[in-house]
Order: C-alpha cells, then sequence, then structure tokens
C-alpha cells in the first residue's frame, strides 16, 4: 500500500459520510498498516469499495440525503419496515424508519435493492383483487396457521383464544366472510402477500389473511 493510497484514506476519514462500518474498516487498515503488516488481496480490494463510497462526491449525497429520502424513498421505506421488522434482518433500521427517522443511506439501500425487498414493493403497488363487502372464502388448505388475529396498531398476534380462533376458521371456511377492510402492509414477498382483514359469517373475531389464500364466495 502507498503512500497515496494512506492519504486518500485519511481523507475518507475526514469526511462526515464515512461512518459506520466503513470508517471502523478503514481505521483498522491504518493501524495494520502502521506495524507493517501485508493486507491480503482481498483487504486491498475492499479498501477501493469502501473508498469508492466515501469521496467528496458521496459526501454531497450524503448531505442531501435528509431531503431525498423524504421526497423519494420514505414511502417505500415504511412498506419494507414492516415487512423486515418481522424478522430477522434489519429489526433496528426497520424500527427507526417507523419511528419517521432517517436511515442511513448505504444501508437503507442495500435492504431496498435486493430481491425480497423488490418482490415486497411490487406486491405493495399491485391493485387489491377484492375490494370491502366482498364475500371471500378460503382456499383448500387455509387453517389457523395461514391468517392472522392481530390488529393493525400492534403489527403483533393478537390474544384471542385459540378455541375461538380455531371456530372462526372454521366457521370461515364453511360459510365465508366479509371483507372489512385491505391493509397497507405486506408480511411476506409471496405473490399474492396483499392482505385482507376478514369477519367469518357467524363469528365476533376478525382476522388478516393474504390474498392468495381466499377467493370469492359463488352464491
Amino acid at each position: 500500500m502507498s503512500k497515496e493510497i494512506v492519504q486518500q484514506i485519511e481523507a475518507s476519514l475526514s469526511l462526515p459520510v464515512c461512518t459506520g462500518w466503513d470508517r471502523t474498516f478503514l481505521e483498522s487498515i491504518l493501524v495494520q498498516m502502521s506495524r507493517g503488516r501485508q493486507l491480503s488481496t482481498k483487504q486491498n480490494d475492499m479498501v477501493g469499495k469502501v473508498l469508492e463510497r466515501n469521496t467528496p462526491e458521496q459526501q454531497h449525497i450524503h448531505e442531501a440525503w435528509k431531503d431525498t429520502y423524504r421526497a423519494e424513498y420514505s414511502e417505500s421505506a415504511r412498506v419494507l419496515a414492516n415487512y423486515y421488522i418481522r424478522g430477522p434482518y434489519y429489526q433496528d433500521m426497520s424500527r427507526a424508519i417507523l419511528d419517521n427517522e432517517v436511515p442511513e443511506r448505504f444501508r437503507f439501500m442495500r435492504m431496498l435493492e435486493n430481491k425480497f425487498a423488490k418482490k415486497v414493493l411490487a406486491e405493495s403497488q399491485q391493485p387489491p383483487r377484492y375490494a370491502s363487502g366482498n364475500l371471500v372464502t378460503g382456499r383448500s388448505g387455509l387453517d389457523i396457521h395461514g391468517v392472522d388475529f392481530g390488529t393493525p396498531a400492534s403489527n403483533r398476534p393478537g390474544t384471542t383464544p385459540y378455541a375461538d380462533r380455531k371456530a372462526s376458521i372454521q366457521k370461515f371456511m364453511k360459510r365465508g366472510g366479509l371483507i372489512i377492510d385491505i391493509d397497507d402492509k405486506i408480511y411476506s414477498c409471496a405473490k399474492g402477500a396483499k392482505r385482507y382483514r376478514v369477519l367469518p359469517i357467524g363469528s365476533s373475531f376478525a382476522f388478516f389473511v393474504e390474498e392468495r389464500r381466499i377467493k370469492i364466495t359463488r352464491k
């Protein structure tokens, strides 16, 4: 590693855009070099990538990120936050987004551009196949594990007793139910993941069910 590369690393570290893992990595590289250690080929390649992400040009983008995020990404970000907060990845960033904080740009773009996020966003943009007031029933094989008795406000499973949930599903499969709401959240990256809140005929316990698991009840 030449003196020129050292200067480039120091220049990147002087920029506020260089944060998180990038800063920690570049600082560790400087320490390693100061001790006369040779960097591996993989480390050399990574140094180049990190430097490309932390230039004066990237600093300008960083400074404009808050306004750019609010104008172009905030709506998609909330869709993805509701999806990711229920799984093992991006939970901290998802919580920040749902609290109306602006996420760190590099991590957010990684989340936005992965294949699962693209499927979730594509599904969220699809017009609903069914409307409030439609009478629907479950497709073959739907059981208690295929519905969600949670509420839009809590984003958590409900506390409806198991026997009541089971009875509600049985009534839905036998007699159908009325769509009373269309949810704005997507919890899976499968096609047909748009969610509907359904009240089964003869039951007082409504639940959420995905579009792919229901069909119109034929009179």
